[in-house]
């Protein structure tokens, strides 16, 4: 008898980052970002995830926002159907602060990102999108648990901020070569890159295993 085994969760992070690599979100005449029929980002992947990491810094703004838009009628196309998605999702909110859930559909864990998600990863389910914020991301990276890359770099340097990916002095490696097998290099293969009308690009990657 042949036992079909499913495929694990994959878990993508899905960011926004300025030229400079900050987790920022620069002020701009126009839209922030991508408009409604090029957001390359969560659209084609509302079907493909069903379950949000965040932050207790990060979940509280998504909760204040996101929730109403479905039925706003000021929203934009894409906002309702955002907030429809990040609605039934389950959301998994790592805080030590946080007493209660601010939306539906969320869980509260005060334990290790790493070891949660580790769990997420194992258990049935679509896929697991890691929304926010960078320290989130960076204990997962550093953990080896990010299967993809999915960012939006924003035609800006802001000169300071939160960095998305963490960067360090290592007095171990004084050259430019970083050799393969460096403690904290993860290396990824690129999936797609894409320049959109406003100067944003967004870039793809998945992990090279």
């Amino acid at each position: 008898m042949v036992v079909s085994v499913s495929p694990m969760r994959k878990v993508q992070m899905v960011m926004f980052m300025t030229i400079d690599g900050q987790a920022q979100f620069p002020a701009y005449d126009s839209a922030p970002y991508t408009n409604d029929a090029e957001e390359p980002m969560w659209k084609p992947r509302f079907d493909s995830i069903d379950t949000i990491i965040l932050g207790g810094v990060a979940y509280p703004k998504w909760a204040a926002f996101w929730p109403q838009k479905q039925d706003d009628p000021k929203s934009s196309a894409w906002q309702k159907e955002f907030s429809r998605f990040s609605n039934r999702a389950q959301k998994v909110v790592f805080s030590k602060s946080l007493q209660k859930p601010l939306w539906e559909n969320t869980r509260i864990v005060r334990g290790t990102p790493s070891e949660e998600v580790a769990k997420l990863k194992a258990a049935p389910g679509k896929d697991i999108a890691v929304g926010g914020g960078p320290r989130i991301a960076q204990s997962l990276l550093a953990e080896d648990l990010v299967d993809e890359i999915l960012v939006l770099v924003q035609p800006s340097l802001v000169g300071t901020g939160k960095p998305l990916f963490r960067t360090t002095d290592d007095p171990r490696y004084g050259e430019d070569v970083i050799p393969k097998g460096a403690p904290g290099r993860h290396d990824f293969v690129l999936v797609e890159a894409k320049g959109l009308a406003d100067s944003n690009v967004f870039l793809h990657y998945a992990l090279g295993r």
